[in-house]
């Protein structure tokens, strides 16, 4: 569902006769995402599609995902949401082609779908059993990320980029801290993605 979604969203503001009427109308052009990423891994699902907006050229994005998890990963296909805020305070011109943003920090709120990922304490547990809830969970990731630029504007995007992203969830940190026999790959997740821009 989400892959369709994403799909024809592409689709639409791929096509060169609805780029050029977003290009003159301003308030159009501001409601259509500034990007659209698909991620392998990473903490937010096997595969997901997110879309985003840009702020202070480029600096922050704002990005909102969909992710799944196929049944031969877990017990039952998983569908989740997550909401991402990463800020890009290092850029790299390489050339006049390329930009690398080496060190981009972020924060996320996830959300998981299904009877095991529950948001609120079940009745047959004791009050404050658990501090947290496997249904939505926060944490941090560092990434880097390296931008292509197209000099020809007919091209359906002006940008391709390829980041990979490095993720821990809050659970885990607190759980190494409280247990330092846990492993320290055990709390970490890699990722890698495609962010296409407009």
């Amino acid at each position: 569902m989400g892959i369709m979604l994403f799909t024809l969203t592409l689709n639409t503001y791929g096509n060169n006769d609805s780029l050029s009427a977003n290009k003159k109308s301003g308030w159009i052009k501001n409601i259509y995402p500034n990007h659209y990423k698909l991620q392998f891994a990473g903490g937010i699902g096997f595969m997901s599609v997110g879309l985003g907006y840009n702020f202070f050229k480029e600096r922050i994005d704002i990005s909102y995902f969909y992710g799944y998890v196929p049944e031969w990963f877990s017990n039952e296909d998983l569908h989740s949401v997550s909401l991402q805020l990463s800020g890009k305070p290092i850029k790299l011109r390489l050339n006049d082609k390329l930009d690398y943003y080496p060190l981009n920090i972020g924060i996320f709120l996830h959300h998981t779908f299904g009877s095991e990922y529950y948001i609120t304490l079940p009745d047959h547990y004791p009050e404050d059993y658990y501090w947290w809830y496997p249904g939505r969970t926060g944490g941090l990731f560092l990434e880097g990320q390296l931008n292509y630029s197209f000099q020809d504007t007919n091209k359906r995007f002006s940008k391709v980029g390829i980041y990979y992203r490095i993720v821990t969830r809050g659970v885990y940190l607190t759980s190494k801290i409280s247990n330092h026999s846990i492993p320290i790959e055990d709390i970490f997740s890699l990722g890698f993605g495609v962010i296409l821009y407009p």
